[in-house]
């Protein structure tokens, strides 16, 4: 198999396949209301929204860097504010994140094999090469996905 293709079926595992570890990303934001996604069940945590919309900030950097463009942080900014707090504004994060993801596939799709081999510029020294980079977007989902299915798990154990 191709360096695309698995970059590409790692994403979509994680996503919305069903990944060794647990669940994907489709399967943990199933059900999640506005009012649940904006809060704060643990201090010093952010809530749901707020780590959606860092995953869609760093899904569109990774798309920016695979390009060709040098590493920095996204341009949403790497923690973007929340700008909304009814079910339809919810449901508009959920899907620009979909057309982030989208966009990165398509982009592993166009990228030339050889491509992804290439380092994405940084300012300071060597970085990650391009497959690096989505590579670790793939575990930067993990990481943030977990901490979801805690801030759900904290939720609905203060509905009980």
């Amino acid at each position: 198999m191709s360096v695309r293709a698995n970059l590409s079926q790692k994403l979509l595992t994680v996503w919305n396949g069903e990944p060794w570890y647990g669940s994907s990303s489709s399967a943990i934001l199933a059900g999640v209301t506005a009012s649940e996604a904006l809060a704060h069940p643990l201090p010093g945590a952010q809530s749901i929204w707020e780590t959606l919309l860092h995953i869609t900030a760093w899904t569109e950097e990774t798309t920016s860097r695979l390009n060709g463009a040098d590493s920095k942080d996204p341009d949403r900014g790497d923690w973007p504010a929340v700008n909304g707090s009814t079910q339809e504004e919810w449901m508009a994060a959920q899907a620009e994140l979909l057309v982030a993801r989208k966009a990165l596939l398509e982009s592993i799709e166009k990228a030339h094999e050889e491509s992804l081999f290439l380092q994405v510029p940084k300012a300071s020294g060597s970085g990650a090469t391009r497959a690096q980079t989505v590579n670790g977007l793939a575990d930067h989902d993990v990481y943030h996905l977990g901490q979801i299915a805690l801030l759900k798990k904290s939720l609905k154990s203060r509905q009980s």
